[in-house]
């Protein structure tokens, strides 16, 4: 089975609006998802909700 990378499954779309959301926060892409990895690891609510929105 060939190995796919997060990055070769995420759309231009949703890089660019990440990259905007880090900048806006003075992060980096990776520090970015290492914080949405550790909010969806807790549960937080919050995040779950923004996440299933976006999904939709």
């Amino acid at each position: 089975m060939p190995v796919v990378t997060v990055s070769a499954r995420v759309t231009a779309a949703v890089k660019a609006e990440a990259a905007v959301v880090a900048e806006a926060h003075g992060m980096s892409m990776a520090a970015l998802v290492r914080e949405l990895l550790i909010r969806v690891a807790a549960g937080d609510k919050e995040t779950l909700a923004w996440l299933d929105e976006a999904r939709r």
